[in-house]
């Protein structure tokens, strides 16, 4: 008996030591499908390259024209990929939840509004790996702990709200076919987005420099909650970055109707263009 227990002993204490090197390894299963996603979207949605203009920006509202002009576009190359990088943000689990910290990357096409996000992070020294992915007027959403067990994978037939509000990140962006504008006044416009029959609209605020500071979406969905709620995207800390004037910092803010959720919070985002 004591030998066979000894046996067991062993056999556990091997298949721990076995799947702590397992989770402490860089390799991922999550991040390697990510990455082939990333790959087969960048092939497909590669467009030409052309000097962005003032003219180009002629078929925007004029506070958009503003916008680009004066914080420097105006010479940048145009772009099939705005990809973000966020290093060590303050991410909420919900109303009344603890933070974690997560690492968050995102590739934006412009060819079509497709955007592909991976969020890196560990839940109680446990990583936690997840994918969001909006496409053709779609949304899914699958999240796994310990690089292999799936926590939920989500579907929803929405386009996604940070897409749009990303678009004034790159003219590019801004001048896709998908994208209609209404201007509001001098500092806001209305912009919606459509396709497959599914549109999603908000509005863009820009200050007294033309810089943008916030996009509202007055109904989004909260997965949490299952309901239709307000959410913004504030922009902040703008630096001249190559040349152009563009936020370092950007919150994420559901705004329930008790108080708001700062649940995304990065004071170091990263623009890159390919």
């Amino acid at each position: 008996m004591k030998k066979g227990r000894k046996i067991v002993i062993g056999v556990i204490f091997i298949l721990l030591v076995v799947i702590i090197v397992y989770l402490m390894i860089p390799y991922s299963p999550v991040k390697k499908e990510y990455s082939s996603i990333v790959g087969e979207l960048s092939e497909a949605n590669k467009m030409p390259k052309s000097i962005i203009t003032e003219d180009d920006l002629k078929v925007l509202p004029e506070v958009i024209q503003k916008y680009f002009i004066k914080n420097g576009y105006v010479g940048i190359e145009s772009a099939s990929i705005i990809k973000f990088d966020f290093k060590d943000v303050e991410f909420s689990m919900g109303v009344n939840k603890p933070n974690i910290k997560i690492d968050y990357t995102v590739y934006d096409f412009v060819k079509e509004p497709t955007r592909v996000a991976l969020i890196d992070s560990k839940m109680f020294g446990i990583p936690f790996q997840g994918i969001d992915i909006c496409k053709d007027g779609k949304a899914k959403m699958k999240g796994t702990l310990a690089k292999n067990i799936t926590l939920f994978n989500t579907k929803f037939d929405i386009i996604d709200s940070s897409y749009l509000s990303e678009c004034m990140m790159h003219p590019s962006l801004a001048l896709q076919e998908n994208i209609t504008y209404k201007q509001i006044d001098d500092y806001s416009v209305e912009a919606t987005i459509r396709k497959n029959g599914r549109k999603t609209t908000g509005i863009f605020y820009f200050n007294e420099n033309y810089e943008m500071t916030h996009f509202i979406d007055e109904k989004r969905l909260s997965s949490d909650t299952n309901t239709y709620e307000k959410w913004s995207a504030v922009t902040s800390d703008y630096k001249v970055v190559n040349g152009v004037n563009r936020p370092t910092k950007f919150q994420a803010v559901w705004n329930f109707s008790e108080g708001d959720l700062v649940y995304f919070d990065s004071k170091n985002m990263k623009i890159s263009y390919e």
